[in-house]
Parts: C-alpha cells; sequence; structure tokens
C-alpha cells in the first residue's frame, strides 16, 4: 500500500520539474507569438512568418504535454484520497513516462533549440593532417544525422588540393537539432601517427566546428545588409549535383566587408539560388554577433569565432599512444573510438554536457 508521504514526495517531484519547465513563461511566450502571427504586415514576409508559425507550433505541444502531466498530478492525488490502489499504480506509471519525456524537454528550452542548424567544419592548425581530419569530422556528422533521422543538405565544399576538406557545411532539419548540435560547437582537437608523414610521426591536428540556428537572421530586428558592403564571388560548383551544377558557375563566394564574415554556396542548382542562400546564411552570422553583445545569449550561442589552434579544444581524440575520446567540459570519455568517428554515436557525449547546466 501506498502511504501519504510517498504520494507526497512523487507528487512534490512532478510539480517541481512542471516548475523547472517554466510553464508560466511558456504561456506568456505563447501569447506573444500569437501577437506576432496576427501583425499585418507578418505574411509579407514568409522566411520570418515560417519561423514564427513553426515556434508557436512546439510551444504549443509543450503547453499540452505539461498540461497533461499536471492533469495526471491532480488525478494521482484524488486517487490517493479515494483509497483506489488500483487506479493510483496506474496513474504512477503514467506519470513516471511522462516525467522522464518532459526531463529530456527540460533540458531544451533554449530560445533557439527547437530550430534546425547549419552546422560548419573549418581545419585548422596542423595543415593536410588537419584537412584529413576535417573530413574524418564531417563523415562523423553525417553518420550522427542518419541515426537521429535528422534530414540534411550539403550547403558548401572546399577540398584540400592534396586531399581532405578545407571548410564543409550542412543545413540540419529535425526536431531541436540545433538543440543538440550547439553542444558540438567549439575546437575538435585529433593525436595520431601521421598517415602523411614517412616518418610516421605523432601529430596533432585541430577542426573548428561553428553551429548556427537555422534561423537565427530573423531574430534580430533591424537586421540590414548594404549591398555596397557585398563582395560577390562566382566560380564552378565542386560539389555533387549533376553535370549542369559543375560546369556553370552557379558556386557563390560571399564576404561581408566591414566584418570580413564570408560564406559559401554551392549546393544549389541555379547563381541565384545559390546567391539568395549564401545571403541567408550571411544574415545568421551577422545576427550571431549582434547577438553575443547580450549576456543573456551567451550560452545560448555557443562555439563560433573562436581560433582552431592549442589551448581552445572542447574535445579530444587521442588514436595513439593509446585511445581515448574525452569531452574537456564534461570529461566524459571512451576508449571505443569507433563508436564515435566510424558510427556517429553522439548523444551521450551530448548529453553529459546538459546535465551539467
Amino acid at each position: 500500500m501506498i502511504t501519504q508521504q510517498e504520494i507526497n514526495e512523487c507528487t512534490s517531484t512532478y510539480k517541481n520539474l512542471v516548475d523547472g519547465l517554466h510553464y508560466d513563461d511558456l504561456l506568456k511566450e505563447r501569447d506573444i507569438l500569437q501577437s506576432e502571427l496576427e501583425q499585418p504586415n507578418m505574411w509579407d514576409n514568409q522566411e520570418k512568418s515560417t519561423a514564427v508559425s513553426r515556434s508557436l507550433r512546439n510551444v504549443e505541444i509543450k503547453i499540452k504535454k505539461i498540461q497533461a502531466f499536471i492533469e495526471d498530478i491532480e488525478n494521482l492525488e484524488i486517487a490517493f484520497e479515494l483509497n483506489d490502489e488500483a487506479q493510483v499504480q496506474i496513474l504512477q506509471k503514467q506519470c513516471t513516462i511522462k516525467r522522464e519525456s518532459l526531463q529530456v524537454e527540460s533540458f531544451l528550452t533554449g530560445r533557439f533549440d527547437d530550430q534546425g542548424a547549419i552546422l560548419s567544419i573549418h581545419a585548422g592548425a596542423g595543415g593536410l593532417d588537419a584537412q584529413d581530419w576535417a573530413r574524418m569530422i564531417s563523415q562523423m556528422y553525417q553518420k550522427f544525422f542518419t541515426n537521429e533521422n535528422w534530414e540534411y543538405k550539403l550547403i558548401s565544399l572546399s577540398e584540400g588540393e592534396d586531399g581532405g576538406y578545407k571548410s564543409v557545411s550542412f543545413e540540419v532539419e529535425g526536431d531541436f537539432v540545433y538543440g543538440y548540435l550547439k553542444e558540438e560547437a567549439g575546437v575538435h582537437r585529433l593525436v595520431r601517427i601521421s598517415p602523411f608523414n614517412s616518418g610516421k610521426t605523432r601529430e596533432t591536428s585541430f577542426a573548428l566546428v561553428e553551429v548556427l540556428p537555422n534561423n537565427l537572421g530573423n531574430s534580430v530586428d533591424g537586421l540590414e545588409i548594404n549591398e555596397k558592403d557585398l563582395k560577390w564571388e562566382y566560380s564552378m560548383s565542386s560539389g555533387k549535383g549533376g553535370q549542369s551544377v559543375n560546369t556553370t558557375y552557379s558556386a557563390v563566394r560571399l564576404v561581408h566587408l566591414p566584418t570580413g564574415i564570408a560564406v559559401t554556396c554551392q549546393n544549389e542548382r541555379s547563381q541565384l539560388q545559390n546567391k539568395q542562400q549564401s545571403l541567408k546564411y550571411l544574415k545568421n552570422k551577422l545576427a550571431a554577433l549582434e547577438l553575443k553583445k547580450h549576456k543573456d545569449m551567451q550560452n545560448e550561442l555557443k562555439g563560433g569565432f573562436v581560433s582552431a589552434e592549442w589551448g581552445s579544444q572542447i574535445r579530444s581524440y587521442t588514436l595513439h599512444p593509446y585511445k581515448l575520446i574525452k569531452d574537456h567540459r564534461s570529461t566524459w570519455e571512451t576508449s571505443t573510438i569507433s563508436d564515435l568517428l566510424e558510427d556517429g554515436k553522439l548523444m551521450d557525449v551530448i548529453w553529459s554536457i546538459k546535465k551539467m547546466v
């Protein structure tokens, strides 16, 4: 027989979880988003209206889950008062299942967590070894995307003259993609025997991973880009996409002269489409620079605008003289290298970081 003390402890735990999910704040956010969608000119900007609609839909889903959870808690207390042992046990099981689901979501309450993401990888210090490391990291993330049933597409690829990648970018869509991937932003260090060195010496290579919300550019009001501040460069696409892509000057590189920020897009078939995408990605980066000025955004936008070199790594992948992957933030580690690098099993290390908060 369940005691009053056990019921009190159970319902107290559940109610604390509801408080931690900021239920009242979600109700306020829903009202704000609904008001935005009711503005007369909102639908003139299809990209922004779509982003706001998606945010509203995700907030409403969270609210409904919490409301169902609150109802189960109340019913649990009533069933106990009525001395309905069978109903108490049923409701306890329901509450436990819903609690575990909500606990996962409690780690994904950041302002941009429900958005897709732009993930970019840049080879850092280490020459050809670093470019090969950028290629390896790219393959690891593509496997991870597939494991999570996320849709992704190549935005741009700059290959090294002798192999590997100088840089590569992906657009990724799925449930809470940015909420998970933002923990991967930063410098990743590889230590191994170089396959490119005839002396078989141990080399250290670096790759920088940048992650930004896919629709960040719509989060900063009044962000405008002056055409005079832009430098456009065109080239033949080096990526896949069919013969017409690779034989026309469809690839676009866009430089924002005041900040020096450069973005490249070559995935689309036409130069016009690549130009439109480049402007979107540039706006995201400029929005990130603007938002990083605000202290409350420091934890929301992680890992960009740092140097891929010694002293700044978030994770080390050591293949020689021993095998060990270690995250320097959570101290999570594994000696099963293939789980991450070959199979893309990243969720365990990502959750180790989230649980630190």
